[in-house]
This record gives structure tokens, C-alpha cells and sequence, in this order.
């Protein structure tokens, strides 16, 4: 049959009324077969399109850094939003404690091979796989050889250095942080002991390591809590205690506390340093041309008078003094801040 067309008037105007008369005239020129063609072509671009945008949304993405608590690794450990294959083994775990780093190379590998949706944004790309683990610290170890020195008789404030620096063992993150001692030796001449430590005890040794090393005998000695300067009067409340290797201490180091308070130093003393014999002195309680309290006891009589010193002195020190009312000049005892007595 054939269709008369008719010619549709045109309006004034642009391109784009033209271009929709032309798909309207070739819509109602084209047969129930190719429109049928033509609608499933669409669907099937916009079925792919959707799927393309499905697959890039799902696309794993690698993780910056996994921790593993097995001995394998797996799809799972260094990729996400991996949906299938995640349990897939890799390969072996590193040893407790330690790192594993994969390069963007070897990934890609892994990610063809399993048809994974991710690919390296660079050669810089990588993942650090780290094995989770259970640390016994030389604090530990330490404690442990301390029990075991005392069962031999090793007592009082000492300190323990080891010659290799601080051992540690390194242990599954499943078993606890303990270590034993087993066959220690102490040599108590020359305070040098060696051992075998096992982790995480004697009846489960899954670890041993050998140490070896010296006591160091240790002293309390009185410092200052405060930095002082002449003058200031050592008091109870200015004083703290370090602990000091024995072997180290200089023989005219102060050791006792009470032989520093009621003391001044004899110039700046620093806080935290040993304080020395000698740094020390009694303070000045009367300075030459200072006014003093002179004071004369005989039994029961007491008398006063002013006066003024003549010579510096401490507590206890024999200074000479002037009477300003006799003008008498008498040798008297310091008792205090401008006090002095005559005896």
C-alpha cells in the first residue's frame, strides 16, 4: 500500500526542528523489523554499559598495610571487596613479628590470575603484610633471670645489663608473653651470670636464646631536689636519692643525708648532681658589720645588749663583737641569724 506524505510546514527556526522532523519521517519510513532490530540493539548497549559500571563500582582495591594472624596468606589479606576467591591461598605468612612487602609486579600477577578487577596505578603500588605476634620484652626476661638470681642467693639493689643489649623472643600472637630460666650460672666474684631463657615456659620451649651479662651493684646517694646558691639552707624537703652504680662513686662523694641539711653550698649546686665533700658550709648567721643580739646567761641571770659584729661567722663560731653601749669589744658564740652569746 502505498503512503502519501504529506509536506509538513516548516516553522522558523534551527537545526534542531529539522533533525527531529528527520527521525520522525524516518521512524514512519522504516519497517516492524528493523525497529524491532533497532530496540534491541539499545537494550543490549545499555545492558553492557550497565554491567561495565556494575564490574568498575564492584573492582577490588588494595589494602595499605594487612595483618595476618595465620602462617598463609590469602586473596582476602591484600585485596578488598573481593567477593569470590577471597580464602584463595596466596603463599606462606611471614615469620611472627615481621614484615612482607609485594610490589605493584607481583600483585598484577596475582590479580590476572585470578581475574581480579584491579589493576596497579603505578609501579609504586605495593602492600606491606605484617604477622601478627606476641613480643617478650627484655623487662620480662629480666624479671624471670631476678627470680632466678635470688634462688641463688643474689640480693639487695642492683641493676641487670646485658652484653648484647636487650634480648627479646618473639612469639605467636596464641601464646602468652612468659619466658623461664634454665641453667644459670652466676660467678658472684665477678657478678657475671649466663643463662638459657626459654619462651613462653619450660614445659611449652618453643623459643630458646642464651644471655649473658653482669650485676651491677647499685647505692642510694643524696642529691638536691633544686638547683641552690650560697645562702640557701639546705632543708629535709630539698633533698632526693638517685641510684648510683657502687663501682662508679668517688670516695669524697656525700653519702649521708643528715651531713647536708642546716648546710649551704659554697657556690651554685645543680639538681639531680652528686654533691661533693667541700661544696658544702654552715651558713653565715652573722656578717661582719651586721648589728647583733649579744646575750651573757649566768644560772638564772640573763642579760642583752646591742652590738655589732666584727667578723663573719657561722652557727657556733667564735666571732669578735662590739658592745655600742661600752664600746667593749668581747669574743662571743654564734647562736643564730645576729645572735651571739657570751659565755
Amino acid at each position: 500500500m502505498e503512503i502519501e506524505h504529506r509536506p509538513t510546514p516548516r516553522r522558523a527556526g534551527g537545526a534542531i526542528e529539522r533533525k527531529i522532523e528527520m527521525l520522525v519521517n524516518f521512524w514512519k519510513q522504516t519497517s516492524l523489523t528493523v525497529k524491532t532490530a533497532l530496540c534491541l540493539t539499545a537494550l543490549i548497549v545499555f545492558g553492557i554499559s550497565f554491567f561495565i559500571g556494575a564490574r568498575t563500582a564492584m573492582a577490588a582495591s588494595l589494602k595499605p598495610v594487612s595483618v595476618v594472624t595465620e602462617d598463609v596468606i590469602t586473596v582476602g589479606d591484600l585485596f578488598e571487596n573481593v567477593r569470590r576467591n577471597a580464602d584463595y591461598v596466596i603463599g606462606a605468612a611471614p615469620r611472627p613479628g615481621q614484615d612482607m612487602t609485594l610490589n605493584a609486579r607481583t600483585l598484577y600477577r596475582i590479580a590476572t590470575a585470578l581475574d581480579l578487577q584491579w589493576r596497579p596505578a603505578s609501579n609504586s603500588d605495593q602492600i606491606t603484610i605484617r604477622r601478627e605476634a606476641n613480643i617478650v620484652t627484655a623487662d620480662i626476661i629480666e624479671r624471670s633471670l631476678r627470680s632466678a638470681l635470688k634462688e641463688k642467693g643474689v640480693e639487695g639493689n642492683y641493676k641487670v645489663e646485658f652484653n648484647k643489649g636487650e634480648p627479646t623472643i618473639v612469639l605467636p600472637n596464641t601464646l602468652s608473653e612468659r619466658a623461664d630460666i634454665v641453667d644459670l650460672k652466676y660467678n658472684p666474684q665477678r657478678d657475671y651470670f649466663q643463662a638459657d631463657v626459654v619462651a613462653p615456659s619450660v614445659d611449652n620451649p618453643l623459643k630458646k636464646i642464651s644471655v649473658t651479662g653482669q650485676i651491677k651493684r647499685m647505692v642510694k646517694v643524696p642529691v638536691l631536689r633544686s638547683t641552690l646558691q650560697y645562702g640557701d639552707i639546705i632543708g629535709a624537703n630539698d633533698i632526693n636519692f638517685i641510684d648510683i652504680e657502687e663501682q662508679t662513686l668517688q670516695h669524697d662523694v656525700v653519702m649521708n643525708a643528715n651531713d647536708m641539711i642546716g648546710l649551704t653550698p659554697r657556690r651554685i649546686a645543680y639538681a639531680g648532681k652528686l654533691v661533693l665533700q667541700g661544696t658544702l658550709g654552715k651558713p653565715q648567721l652573722v656578717n661582719r658589720g651586721d648589728p647583733v643580739n649579744i646575750t651573757f646567761r649566768e644560772g638564772p641571770l640573763v642579760l642583752s645588749a646591742k652590738g655589732k659584729a666584727l667578723q663573719s661567722g657561722a652557727k657556733g663560731d667564735l666571732v669578735r663583737v662590739t658592745n655600742t653601749t661600752s664600746s667593749r669589744t668581747v669574743d662571743a658564740f654564734v647562736t643564730g641569724e645576729n645572735q651571739v652569746a657570751v659565755r
